[in-house]
């Protein structure tokens, strides 16, 4: 019969490692609700060395109380998976509520819950599970044996990602800057509309966009929202084109991607505004038949849609992006010059700064001549990618040697 050992008799195990855990966090907790929010300070040279600092106690406390029951405690696998599952915890919230700041003052607010990066509790499970793995990885490191290099370099890899993620966040700067056709660019901004100067200049040489053709859709009169009885809601027009839509059928007799209205019709045409538009024949289950023109309209021009009957209107929706790109020439200091295209999704680093394609001027579509980018630096990204590499390393080597040894007690 197995004697159940009483909480926090030594050594510590399961119990007690869940309860400090969440402990510290309810302590974190607290200090968020009654500690004034303030910004961030840890930003280089200050993250480099308070790190520096950090990681020079670590192994020192290794050395100097390897052989207590302390380090015993701090070093084990229960008080490590009940950090982690503590932060699992953390990390899901984070993917529930959008961590974007927001002036109410509620609960959520309070608690930090929708910044939690930068939140006490967040911070206080992180430095201590710093501390574990760091010891964890320490006890395994010295001394140092072959057989456990794969676990050494998983660990390490581990509490490098961490170290380096927490001391670089200071220093990651997210800005956009909206630059503008045949005009040169330097000062980005921040969401609260802060401006800075780049080291660098961006002149827009040109920006291009490729749209999608506009769809059919009806809506609520009254509302002028969508109306979404049945599936599809909204059908892509293309020329000729017949169709159910909702209760309706609808045919297309003569489309234009570009086009402008001239008396009771419109007409192709190549004008900076031109809208697409579309003559249709709508019939509606009692056989009654309609004709007309809609259009989704632009910045210069307006929409127009078709009446079906006192409670709902054929529309035309303004056409979707495909794809849009901006050739760009970059000037830094030096004087040197660099042409690139930006596109979604495909950045350029230049002079220690990622540039990415991010929006243009929705209101003016495809006439925007204004593209908005997004210029990022976090110059400790590099180690975090190194921590990343080691743990696919330690684990892929950890699963062959176990495979092995599988198959050699099978055999």
């Amino acid at each position: 019969m197995s004697i159940k050992k009483p909480i926090w008799q030594q050594p510590w195990g399961y119990a007690e490692s869940f309860i400090i855990s969440f402990g510290i966090l309810s302590i974190g907790y607290g200090l968020e609700w009654m500690l004034p929010k303030t910004p961030s300070t840890l930003i280089f040279p200050i993250n480099l060395i308070l790190g520096s600092c950090f990681f020079i106690l670590l192994i020192l406390s290794h050395f100097l109380f390897r052989k207590t029951k302390t380090h015993a405690f701090l070093s084990s696998i229960p008080l490590t998976i009940s950090l982690v599952s503590v932060l699992s915890i953390l990390v899901i919230i984070m993917g529930i509520l959008p961590q974007i700041p927001s002036p109410q003052n509620g609960l959520v607010q309070k608690l930090g819950l929708n910044q939690m990066t930068g939140s006490y509790p967040f911070l206080m499970i992180n430095l201590l599970l710093l501390i574990v793995l760091g010891l964890v990885s320490l006890k395994k490191t010295f001394p140092f044996k072959l057989k456990n290099w794969g676990f050494v370099c998983s660990h390490w890899g581990l509490w490098i990602v961490i170290f380096a993620g927490g001391l670089g966040s200071g220093d990651l700067r997210r800005l956009k800057m909206d630059v503008f056709e045949n005009k040169m660019e330097w000062r980005s901004y921040d969401d609260q509309n802060r401006f800075y100067e780049m080291p660098l200049a961006i002149k827009l040489k040109d920006f291009k966009i490729d749209e999608f053709n506009p769809k059919l859709a009806v809506v609520e009169n009254e509302s002028g929202e969508l109306y979404e009885a049945q599936k599809p809601s909204m059908i892509m027009i293309e020329k000729g084109l017949a169709c159910d839509l909702q209760s309706w059928k609808v045919e297309i007799e003569e489309f234009y991607v570009n086009s402008g209205r001239a008396g009771d019709r419109y007409y192709k045409l190549s004008d900076f505004g031109a809208a697409p538009a579309a003559k249709v024949q709508v019939v509606s289950s009692q056989n009654d038949t309609l004709r007309g023109w809609i259009s989704c309209g632009s910045f210069n021009r307006p929409h127009e849609s078709l009446k079906l009957d006192d409670n709902f209107s054929l529309v035309m929706t303004v056409p979707e992006p495909k794809r849009f790109s901006s050739d760009v020439t970059f000037i830094t200091p030096d004087g040197k010059k660099r042409d690139e295209v930006l596109e979604v999704n495909k950045p350029v680093s230049v002079n220690g700064w990622k540039i990415y394609q991010l929006s243009y001027d929705d209101k003016m579509g495809r006439y925007s001549d204004k593209s908005i980018l997004e210029v990022v630096r976090d110059p400790w990204q590099p180690y975090v990618y190194l921590g990343i590499f080691m743990m696919m390393i330690g684990a892929i080597y950890m699963f062959w040697k176990g495979r092995e040894k599988i198959n050699t007690d099978v055999s």
